[in-house]
């Protein structure tokens, strides 16, 4: 069944073997660092990654990943620019996500019960998952201006 525009788990398995799911991520800024959060659950279990998840129905995806913002972190962003969108392939499902910048002025964190840790980095390093370092690159996060 579905409240709220939420699927239940196990509805939510049937449409996974199926179907794409539709999905934010939200690349948080705060004084030129970007928010990582170690995940407890999956797809991307104990993976450093940006808070983020499914859309509900009935939202848009700004009202998305204000939302899930706000849920994983407790912040809530001043400017939300969107600026792409791919496919993420787990075992766990197919989802495509628009990925979404942030910048917000609080670099304080409330996680929620989906992360269990969270650190705010000034570059890509090596040991980053690889549709982590995609959204940064695409959204610019770190280019430095040549101007």
């Amino acid at each position: 069944m579905m409240k709220n525009g939420w699927v239940d788990e196990e509805l939510l398995q049937k449409f996974r073997e199926v179907m794409p799911i539709a999905s934010v991520d939200i690349l948080v800024v705060c004084k030129g660092m970007l928010l990582l959060m170690l995940r407890n659950n999956e797809p991307g279990k104990d993976l450093w990654w940006t808070p983020g998840g499914r859309v509900r129905y009935g939202e848009t995806l700004e009202e998305a990943a204000i939302r899930e913002l706000n849920e994983e972190t407790g912040l809530n962003p001043i400017k939300l620019l969107k600026k792409g969108v791919m496919s993420h392939f787990w075992s766990q499902g197919h989802f495509v996500t628009t990925f979404f910048h942030a910048t917000v002025m609080e670099d304080r964190v409330k996680l929620n019960e989906e992360h269990r840790d969270y650190k705010w980095i000034s570059e890509i390093t090596d040991d980053l998952h690889p549709y982590i370092k995609h959204m940064i690159n695409e959204a610019g996060i770190f280019k430095k201006d040549t101007d």
